[in-house]
């Protein structure tokens, strides 16, 4: 721990010597630079048989229309060509045609910042030349004419900040004639995702210390920082901007705040940071808040104490395109309700039901001939997803538009829409589906409700965009289920269960992993994985692992039982069970006693009860998992004492019940603690809280974001779930910098925080820094039942609500008395 007045007054008599203006200051501790982050995309190094290879793409210019080549030639110099042999790229070379330029395209996998680099050069001294161009999607970002051999230069093509999906397009035009226009261009992008800066590396600052830090890594902290005193790092490259500031931070108390301000100490404000408690001065979190404004450029970054005495140690700051709270994802969701409404189209016109059942609680509805919903200026995609809702027990088609040209007729079921069990009043409405279909930066898109589109109505909740990249080849040391003599067949129609367990075992035997190269593959019964063998696919839009039984077994056909030591990662899987009651499928279960160091990745779930829960399930991680449309809970950790386990950038949308759940019951032995969920983001559950606490120790749900959810956002309860089966006692549980929005629904109880202590107490509970919005009741609610937490009081810490239909906070219940410290709204 600083000791920090003594370090603050010995400090301050070492910097007398370096007053300037009468403002102490001193001059940079250390001389570490800002430290990028950087990833590389080479087009002639991700050349290959594959569209997407690095997130290259080999295509055509029509006037202003871009297309894929069609055919890959494998004769030496490979090439990607029309059938007539021009135009054509090569790894290295493009060779247009007169009325056709030949293209590289480079597709945003993330927000981020580029450069691009590589010269354009002449080869044939017989060519008039070529018109080479650079777009970042609709816009010309630099061209020049090269008719010598002399290197063009692209200029002005630094510092480009990029979203994901946002598409650079490189273009070699004929200039009139193609003959001998073969042209040489190996186009490099540096993507910048973020800036690290070690605390201690400032160039100047006044009142702070520096120490040995005790931070994982080693190296120095800063201490000692109080309302006023600052730090300085000069000339940082913001570049195109960033959306998020990180700060790895130790404190001991909630509320410390620090401002970053531009080139001065009262410059513009980038960013405010409220610095939560970590329990200790030795006890380092990365945090992190939103940078504000268009920050770009180089400048001078003063990070200022606002707030506090001792405000925080800070081992280091990191600048990043992540989203400050929920997942970051590949994909940009397009709401129905804001797209432009055709032909009298309306929404919300059931307003019980599919609304509350919808992302943002709203939907567009289309029941006659023309009605439409239509979106402009798209993002690049050759991947689109549509939420819908149609009459239960059908199927039909529904006509697709690009730049007002009919592409297809999409296909719809409504076989996952509804549950099916008799009588039950879920208010399921919705599936997802997906398509393969091309869509260029600046597209327009519309659905439409054509004449030969015969269903009564359609609902459109939203679409994704998504431009997937090449499928991931066979990793080393593993086998694929396909090889002799495994022999899977992976047609979607064979039954691949035995095949597919065969090759993990002689994995297992043979100290290998196991590969699912692209294809379908119908499971009937779950796949046992040993310990130590890890199942990889060739990524979610190619390896598709399909369970074809639904019943009333617990844990059903699908997916997999895991020991340890496993890693799951780039495969969908998905079942077709079509109700809650009695239909138990679970992707991932675990064997008894087993459940440890287990990692589920890259995935794409759907269509079943659960993706992991109610087995034993110990410090093990899940993330970047796509969960879409289940029964029941998405995440739970349940049963005896799940412990130590991390679920992190998991994208959940149309749930059954809870997003992420801890469930601690009295009947088994062990308690649950040290669980985190972080930087999840959970919509439109149809039943169920987006977070809940049911009992246990030291959960953590941090930087998620929530919305739209038919029950709580986040329920805080000890209750029986069953009558002879009550939760344990919440003991530790820190709610910290989520976002609820939308939560609960008219004519029920649940606030968009929800509390009730129905079986046992709860203790030191820290509700802080969140922000609670739009909800349909309350936004904080208290119950009145005969438990409190006089174990230690409930602390309500610089939260923010808004918009609550209700009011913003209810305390119900005389045995809860909590402590309320800088809260807005309440």
């Amino acid at each position: 721990m600083f000791n920090r007045k003594v370090k603050k007054v010995v400090y301050s008599v070492m910097a007398l010597t370096l007053m300037a203006g009468g403002l102490l200051a001193t001059e940079r501790k250390t001389d570490a630079a800002p430290i990028p982050e950087t990833v590389t995309y080479s087009a002639l190094s991700s050349f290959g048989a594959s569209q997407g290879i690095g997130n290259w793409f080999n295509m055509k210019k029509t006037g202003t229309v871009y297309s894929y080549l069609g055919t890959y030639d494998a004769t030496t110099p490979a090439k990607w060509k029309e059938a007539s042999g021009y135009p054509y790229v090569r790894d290295s070379f493009f060779h247009p045609e007169t009325t056709n330029d030949a293209v590289k395209k480079w597709v945003a996998p993330q927000a981020g910042n580029v450069t691009i680099t590589g010269n354009v050069l002449k080869v044939n001294a017989s060519s008039n030349g070529v018109i080479a161009k650079i777009f970042k999607n609709t816009t010309q970002l630099w061209s020049a004419t090269v008719t010598s051999a002399a290197d063009a230069t692209p200029s002005g093509v630094s510092n480009i900040h990029v979203e994901a999906g946002d598409a650079l397009y490189f273009v070699i035009n004929a200039n009139g004639d193609m003959n001998f226009d073969e042209t040489n261009w190996s186009p490099v992008v540096t993507m910048t995702t973020a800036i690290k800066i070690e605390a201690e590396s400032y160039d100047s600052m006044s009142g702070v210390s520096a120490a040995a830090t005790t931070d994982t890594g080693g190296g120095q902290q800063v201490g000692s920082f109080d309302t006023n005193d600052y730090l300085v790092y000069n000339n940082v490259n913001l570049s195109g901007g960033y959306k998020t500031l990180e700060a790895r931070v130790a404190d001991t108390a909630t509320g410390g705040k620090f401002e970053v301000r531009l080139d001065s100490l009262t410059g513009p404000v980038i960013s405010t940071f409220t610095v939560a408690n970590t329990d200790g001065w030795n006890n380092f979190e990365t945090q992190s808040w939103p940078i504000t404004g268009s920050a770009t450029g180089t400048h001078n970054l003063y990070v200022k104490g606002v707030v506090g005495a001792g405000i925080a140690n800070i081992n280091w700051f990191r600048l990043t395109n992540n989203n400050t709270r929920g997942a970051t994802v590949p994909f940009t969701t397009y709401e129905a309700e804001s797209g432009t409404l055709g032909g009298g189209a309306t929404t919300n016109n059931d307003a019980t039901v599919k609304k509350e059942a919808s992302s943002g609680k709203s939907y567009v509805h289309l029941d006659a001939t023309n009605e439409s919903v239509q979106w402009t200026n798209v993002r690049d995609a050759n991947r689109m997803i549509v939420r819908y809702s149609i009459p239960q027990n059908s199927s039909g088609t529904l006509a697709l538009y690009v730049n007002g040209v009919k592409r297809q007729d999409l296909s719809l079921t409504s076989t996952f829409n509804y549950d099916t069990a008799p009588g039950n009043s879920y208010v399921r409405s919705f599936d997802d589906k997906d398509f393969a279909i091309d869509i260029n930066a600046g597209d327009t898109i519309m659905l439409k409700k054509d004449s030969g589109n015969s269903l009564a109505w359609y609902g459109i909740d939203l679409i994704d965009l998504e431009t997937a990249a090449a499928p991931i080849a066979l990793p080393a040391n593993a086998i694929s289920v396909k090889s002799s003599p495994y022999n899977a067949v992976g047609n979607g129609v064979a039954d691949d269960t035995a095949a597919i367990q065969s090759a993990v075992n002689a994995a297992a035997s043979l100290g290998k992993n196991v590969y699912f190269p692209p294809g379908t593959y119908n499971q009937s019964d779950k796949i046992t994985v040993p310990s130590g063998v890890s199942v990889y696919g060739a990524g979610i839009w190619y390896s598709h692992l399909h369970s074809t039984v639904t019943n009333n077994v617990w844990g059903g056909e699908v997916g997999f039982t895991l020991n340890n030591n496993t890693t799951i990662s780039d495969l969908r899987i998905s079942s077709v069970d079509t109700q809650r009651d009695s239909h138990y499928g679970i992707a991932i279960l675990s064997n008894a006693g087993t459940g440890s160091n287990n990692v589920l990745q890259n995935l794409w779930a759907e269509h079943m009860g659960c993706l992991e829960g109610w087995t034993d399930w110990k410090n093990s991680t899940i993330q970047n998992v796509r969960l879409y449309n289940t029964y029941f809970d998405g995440i739970h950790w349940g049963d005896d004492g799940n412990s130590g386990n991390v679920a992190q950038n998991n994208f959940m949308r149309g749930l059954g019940d809870d997003g992420v759940a801890q469930v601690n019951l009295m009947n088994f032995a062990n308690v649950a603690q040290n669980n985190v969920a972080q930087f999840n983001t959970i919509i439109a559950s149809y039943w169920g809280r987006g977070m809940s606490d049911v009992g246990g120790n030291s959960l953590t749900y941090r930087d998620n974001y929530i919305d739209s959810t038919y029950l709580a956002g986040m329920i805080i309860t000890t209750e029986p779930v069953e009558p002879t089966k009550p939760s344990y006692t919440i003991s530790g549980l820190k709610f910290q910098r989520n976002t609820i929005n939308k939560a609960g629904h008219t004519g029920h109880n649940h606030a968009s925080i929800q509390f009730w202590l129905d079986v046992n107490p709860m203790q030191n509970v820290r509700v802080e820094l969140n922000t609670i919005t739009n909800g349909e009741t309350e936004g904080i609610h208290i119950d009145n039942t005969s438990y409190g937490d006089s174990g230690g009081r409930t602390q309500f810490n610089f939260n923010v609500a808004s918009g609550n239909a209700l009011s913003n906070y209810t305390n119900a219940n005389s045995l809860v008395v909590p402590v309320l410290n800088g809260n807005t709204g309440f």
